[in-house]
């Protein structure tokens, strides 16, 4: 289980996070949101080592990563939002040099199931490129993957594929940021919103499916309520014209938190 703890994270003045806690189980798709700005990015690059933290503490299966990076990193496959690709390699040798990195053997099934063409990289579209990226941070057959915006700027396609392919894993433990609320609601368990450094939200997909808003059209107007109560009180004292039930969406519980 990959644990985090009370990260805190200064910049001079700016305090970029504020105690952030959570924890990714293996077998689990966990989501991060939030607006620009709301500390995704900080405690990604905190979680896979590119940043220090001021306080507070990352674990990976009860082992402290800060004082054991180098092996731990190991069991950590990591995409981020802007790739930092070998521009003049074909793909099987950009694969094959990171699977001699960790001392693998290179299988090109990673290629063949993620549909990259064996071309060089610099003639790639955006789209080829992430699913490049995904194939290089499974190459070593890591437990924990961790990506930062994996979905960024891809065409529907794309996305929608390299979503099929993450649902797939079910055997790693799988945290990533993301804007596109539609990915992160279709394939995570679990879904963290962040905001002004902090952790405003942490709760299930299937309950926030599971919230149902009942709106009832009278003959005065429309009512809108969550309430079971409140319903049978409306229907006793109005004359109803239709109901409607919506079921909840991520999305709309994300902008009543931002809002608030």
């Amino acid at each position: 289980m990959l644990r985090v703890k009370d990260l805190v994270k200064k910049y001079g003045d700016f305090i970029a996070l504020k105690g952030v806690s959570f924890n990714v189980r293996r077998g689990e798709i966990v989501g991060l949101i939030g607006e620009n700005g709301a500390g995704k990015s900080t405690t990604i690059k905190i979680i896979v080592g590119l940043l220090s933290p001021t306080s507070g503490s990352v674990e990976y299966d009860g082992i402290d990563f800060l004082k054991n990076r180098e092996r731990l990193k190991r069991n950590i496959g990591y995409v981020p939002e802007f790739d930092s690709l070998y521009e003049d390699m074909r793909a099987d040798e950009y694969l094959k040099f990171f699977a001699s990195l960790y001392n693998v053997k290179f299988n090109r099934k990673l290629m063949d199931v993620l549909e990259i063409p064996n071309k060089i990289i610099a003639e790639m579209s955006r789209g080829m490129r992430k699913k490049l990226l995904i194939a290089r941070s499974l190459i070593h057959n890591p437990d924990y993957l961790i990506y930062d915006e994996p979905f960024s700027g891809l065409d529907p396609t794309i996305s929608l594929t390299l979503a099929d392919f993450l649902k797939e894993l079910s055997d790693k433990a799988i945290l990533f940021s993301a804007h596109n609320l539609y990915y992160v609601e279709y394939i995570c368990d679990r879904v963290i919103i962040m905001k002004s450094g902090s952790i405003i939200y942490e709760g299930d997909v299937e309950e926030i499916r599971g919230f149902k808003t009942y709106v009832v059209k009278t003959e005065n107007g429309v009512i809108k309520t969550n309430e079971i109560e409140r319903l049978i009180e409306i229907l006793r004292n109005e004359r109803i014209v239709k109901l409607d039930v919506e079921v909840g969406r991520l999305e709309d519980l994300y902008f009543e938190l931002i809002k608030r």
